[in-house]
Formats: C-alpha cells, sequence, structure tokens
C-alpha cells in the first residue's frame, strides 16, 4: 500500500481511475453482445482466460497471484482462515463467494496484464471492482461450459439474513458474483 495520509491516496487513486469500459474496449478484452445491449468478452480474451484457468486448475492460485491484483507483495499475502475463499493482503482479508471466482479473477487478471502495461497503474481497488465486474460477462460458464443464471437468494450471516443477488453456473454450481440488490442502482 502507498505511503501517505488518507486523502492523499484517494487523490492517488482518482488521478489513476480509467474508464474501465474504455479501457478493456481498447485492450480487446470485450466487446458489445450481438444485441448490443450489453458487453462480452471477446473470444481471443476467452481463449488466454481459459488456458490461464486451465493451469490455474492444475497448480492452484498462489499468493503471487493475488498479490498482483491488489498491489501486493506475495510475502504480505496470505490465505485466510475462513469458511470461504478468502486471502490476507497486508492488514486486509479480501473474500470471494467461491474458489472458482478467484481462479477467474486471477486468470482473468493475467489475461489483462498480458496485453496492456497500463494495469499496474490502475488503482489495485478498481483493478479488483473490475476483475468482480467481469465475472459476469461470460456467456457460459468458463469451467463447464454450462449456463449462467443470475438469482436472488436469502443468505445467513453472523447477525441476520440477507438478500442477495447470484451469478453462478447452473451446472457446476459455481458461484461467482454476489451482491446486495440495493448496490446497483435501478435493481
Amino acid at each position: 500500500m502507498s505511503e501517505g495520509s488518507a486523502a492523499e491516496r484517494i487523490k492517488e487513486r482518482r488521478r489513476n481511475a480509467i474508464d474501465p469500459e474504455a479501457f478493456l474496449l481498447e485492450i480487446d478484452a470485450i466487446e458489445p453482445t450481438d444485441e448490443e445491449e450489453g458487453l462480452q468478452f471477446t473470444p481471443a480474451f476467452t481463449d488466454r482466460v481459459e488456458e490461464h484457468l486451465g493451469k490455474l486448475q492444475t497448480d492452484g492460485v498462489d499468493p503471487t497471484d493475488i498479490g498482483a491484483i491488489f498491489g501486493v507483495a506475495d510475502d504480505n499475502v496470505s490465505k485466510a482462515d475462513r469458511s470461504y475463499p478468502a486471502y490476507k493482503t497486508g492488514s486486509t482479508v479480501r473474500s470471494w463467494p467461491s474458489e472458482g471466482a478467484v481462479q477467474l479473477d486471477v486468470a482473468v487478471e493475467k489475461s489483462i496484464r498480458e496485453v496492456s502495461d497500463e494495469w499496474d497503474d490502475v488503482p489495485s481497488r478498481q483493478r479488483y471492482r473490475i476483475l468482480q465486474s467481469l465475472r459476469s460477462f461470460q456467456e457460459a460458464c468458463l469451467f463447464c461450459s454450462g449456463a449462467i443464471s443470475i438469482s436472488d437468494q436469502t443468505v445467513e450471516s453472523c447477525c441476520s439474513n440477507v438478500e442477495v443477488v447470484t451469478v453462478s453456473c447452473t451446472d457446476c454450481e459455481r458461484r461467482f458474483l454476489e451482491f446486495t440488490p440495493d448496490s446497483v442502482p435501478g435493481m
């Protein structure tokens, strides 16, 4: 993490922030869907992601992979003791809804890094948010080719039941994204 006051870090993040859609279109990671109403991975980008996923499914996720996403040295990354996939980066615990979501983030991050020298300049918080968003860009599950569905359900947290929207595969049941409906404008 960069040094300086919170205000300085915020200024730095704002100065280096990018327009995610423009950036991803520029590096040919995404393209409009056939209906032109949404965005999807390009075939070439999908191929790169699938290649990395294959390696990650065999070799697993390494602390270096997580460190690259958050701009943290791999000696400051450790697996957190949780019932869900989580890694501690410095003093922050980062969590994912499934091991598949972790692997997908790492595969996408590696694929972006292969085609862009600017990725390291993007603030780490924005990089993670971009990766989270890209989990929903799959036309079919990149692990099993199953259908991707969006559904809402109630999950139990430590203190209450919470309604969440999930993006998951109907075949292998990997959960890629989980968010509260009120976190998305217009939902």
